[in-house]
């Protein structure tokens, strides 16, 4: 005996808003984000804008045990206190805090590009733009030789087009080599 159960039909109207995999995954970024932050020393933390309930979660995390269960609890209550802040303007801020090579000290103004790092910026900047750059810093830089910077330029931009991040960068550090060799 077959009874047939009637089946209600599934609507999209039914789903608003994210699903509840995607508000794990948000609230474990902002997890991630506060762990990095509880890493960072205190005169770089004051340099975030941050409330003070945040700075005090993140203060007491690093007060902890070294209990698995503790920390990770103190990482939730930390991401819970982050859901108000702008998640990609504090990411690229620590971001940058976490990377030596711009760090400066905190107060300290940062400093400007040098030749060869401004050089390499405007023949970099954009395609079409490319060989205006070159012709103005052969003006400034009779020494340079116009071919030999047409295709440094053009083998950074063919590179660029890639997937794979690291040939950009070899062909950008070939630039830059030659850049600083010439104009110092």
């Amino acid at each position: 005996m077959r009874t047939d159960k009637k089946r209600l039909p599934v609507s999209d109207d039914l789903f608003d808003g994210p699903s509840k995999s995607q508000l794990k995954r948000d609230a474990n970024k902002l997890q991630d984000l506060g762990v990095r932050l509880a890493a960072l020393r205190p005169k770089q933390l004051a340099t975030l804008d941050l409330n003070e309930v945040l700075l005090k979660a993140i203060e007491d995390y690093n007060l902890l045990p070294n209990s698995n269960n503790a920390l990770k609890r103190h990482a939730q209550f930390i991401g819970k206190r982050m859901r108000g802040q702008d998640y990609d303007a504090l990411l690229a801020a620590v971001e940058e805090l976490e990377n030596p090579r711009t760090t400066t000290r905190p107060g300290t103004p940062r400093t400007t590009l040098g030749v060869t790092a401004r050089a390499c910026e405007s023949l970099v900047a954009e395609p079409s733009t490319s060989e205006d750059a070159i012709t103005q810093l052969i003006d400034q830089h009779p020494r340079l030789e116009r071919q030999k910077l047409r295709q440094l330029v053009r083998n950074y931009f063919v590179a660029a087009r890639k997937p794979d991040d690291a040939a950009a960068k070899r062909a950008r550090t070939k630039l830059t080599t030659y850049l600083s060799q010439s104009l110092n």
